[in-house]
């Protein structure tokens, strides 16, 4: 009968001394916009003691491994269901797929051995020799090689995926566990549990050519999609290291929950996952921020996490369950943090760049009582939507909406609908005509929209001078009072004219001086300007002429 050892595996002395040091270690401060948590939405019984989970390329599969025995289960990610299953070997801790998803490769911790799978028919067909204690396994990028740590001798296996078999080996650190391969295929990344450090592999010189002291009891390892950071599970001391892969240097201590033994990264690299073996459950790390925003309930000794390319669904191996959790990871909810320009005519057709995060993919760009913008474009960070006509003046909310929900409303996301206006500028202009008796001054009355809206409405009036008679053929002339109305909308740039006569006999009005002041007493819409909306014209009766300044 097989015993089963734990994932823990010798090193488990080492979580007495980091939990006494984990209250020292340092953390990001706070979060940015909290990654959404996923949940647990089925529980598919599998072969005792699953411990790898890999997902095909395309998404379609998911390969759950025993530790206890040679039994391979394959899911559906479709229907969540088992779809199939097979025998490799003795027990299995790992399980990686090559970038054509056409082979698995399964560890075997037991007998030190890789079974290379051919996925379309699950069949064994090479068994490889690798390591003692072999363990961890990945793919290189372009499928050549693959990498297995072997714990018992310290080493990593370079096995030739063309050739199917050991190339190289490389010693490291004590005690190899987890193991990835950088993006562009350059260098692996090995946790050595024992030595409490990442070696770095050159794969050019198969050679360690750097080692980063990390946590107690590092084991499981996790690119950022871009290769930028490494994040490494310390299961001694219950916390995530932050490994800057440029510097090599640890950026940041996360501390999660009970013996963090696999981490896994989002493929938008936006969060990062460790599995609380001792807990049960989930840590949701925020990647930009560090923190962690959720813990979620899990299975029995949670281990290795699978995610689909999309991100939106994972498969993650309940150790001590016999079972893996079908986790659904939900699509992040939109955030607005500005808007530019922030305020428009009520009119609407204002274009709008609204800014924020996880814009992409919106259905609906609203804003507030004015409704959905007609016309809208979106990216991850930036929306571009035409505003619509508001029913009356006043802020709304601008909110965007995508599959992951509705932007919360914030101070950022307020558009101010300013009420139409319309500048009416009053001139007036005098032109006298002398005559001993029929003596006159023609007046012209001009007034002119300088926007920026529609002048609808109109009324400019002026009182006459007293004892003389006025008259006029556009406007109305009772009670000592000129009045004239536009008697059309008058479109901004647009201009009408009225006129004014008024007698003005020399000999009777020697010597008067006289001021007529036309001005706007009423109209619609609003008028920003008041300087402009009032003109006059002073004359003076002369002895043998009448002059107007």
């Amino acid at each position: 009968m097989t015993t089963r050892p734990s994932p823990r595996r010798s090193w488990m002395a080492l979580a007495a001394v980091g939990a006494a040091t984990a209250a020292l270690l340092a953390q990001p401060a706070a979060a940015a916009a909290a990654t959404p948590a996923p949940t647990v939405t089925a529980t598919v019984a599998v072969a005792p003691f699953p411990a790898g989970v890999a997902i095909t390329p395309d998404g379609g599969l998911a390969y759950v491994t025993s530790q206890n025995s040679g039994t391979v289960t394959v899911l559906s990610t479709a229907t969540g269901a088992v779809a199939g299953g097979f025998t490799a070997g003795s027990g299995s801790y790992a399980v990686a797929l090559a970038p054509d998803g056409g082979h698995a490769y399964l560890t075997h911790h037991l007998t030190g051995t890789v079974s290379v799978v051919d996925t379309a028919s699950n069949t064994v067909t090479a068994t490889v020799p690798a390591g003692p204690g072999a363990f961890g396994v990945a793919v290189a990028p372009d499928g050549a090689r693959a990498y297995v740590t072997n714990p018992g001798a310290g080493t990593v296996s370079v096995l030739d995926t063309a050739t199917n078999t050991v190339t190289t080996t490389v010693p490291v650190g004590a005690e190899p566990h987890g193991v990835a391969v950088a993006p562009d295929g350059g260098h692996v990344y090995v946790a050595a549990s024992g030595a409490q450090r990442v070696d770095v592999i050159d794969t050019a010189t198969a050679t360690v050519s750097a080692s980063i002291p990390v946590g107690h009891g590092v084991f499981g390892l996790a690119l950022a999609p871009d290769g930028s950071r490494l994040w490494t599970g310390n299961g001694g001391d219950s916390t995530v290291s932050v490994v800057d892969t440029a510097t090599r240097a640890v950026t940041a201590t996360v501390q999660v929950g009970g013996n963090p033994y696999a981490v896994t990264a989002a493929p938008d690299g936006r969060s990062v996952y460790a599995s609380d073996y001792a807990d049960n459950t989930l840590s949701v790390i925020d990647a930009a921020s560090g923190a962690v925003t959720a813990t979620v309930p899990v299975g029995a000794s949670p281990f290795t996490l699978a995610l689909t390319p999309d991100g939106r669904r994972g498969y993650l191996a309940a150790f001590d369950g016999a079972a893996v959790n079908a986790l659904a990871f939900p699509l992040p909810v939109p955030a607005v943090t500005g808007l530019s320009p922030a305020s428009g005519p009520q009119a609407g057709g204002t274009v709008v760049t609204v800014t924020g995060t996880d814009l992409a993919g919106a259905t609906a760009v609203s804003f507030g009582a004015a409704g959905d913008a007609a016309s809208f474009s979106c990216t991850a960070t930036s929306c571009t939507a035409t505003a619509p006509a508001a029913p009356a003046a006043g802020t709304v909310d601008v909110r965007v909406t995508t599959p992951g929900g509705t932007s919360a409303v914030t101070t950022a996301g307020r558009f101010d609908y300013q009420a139409p206006t319309a500048d009416l500028a009053v001139a007036l202009a005098a032109s006298p005509v002398s005559g001993l008796l029929g003596g006159r001054v023609d007046y012209t009355l001009t007034v002119t929209n300088q926007g920026p809206g529609e002048v609808t409405a109109a009324t400019v009036t002026a009182a006459l001078p007293a004892g003389l008679v006025a008259t006029s053929t556009d406007c109305a002339v009772a009670a000592g009072r000129l009045t004239c109305a536009l008697t059309a909308p008058l479109a901004a740039g647009a201009s009408a004219t009225r006129h004014l006569t008024v007698q003005v006999g020399l000999l009777l009005n020697l010597g008067r001086t006289f001021t007529v002041t036309a001005a706007r007493t009423a109209g619609a819409p609003a008028d920003p300007v008041a300087a402009n909306d009032a003109a006059s014209r002073t004359c003076k009766v002369a002895l043998l002429a009448i002059t107007c300044d």
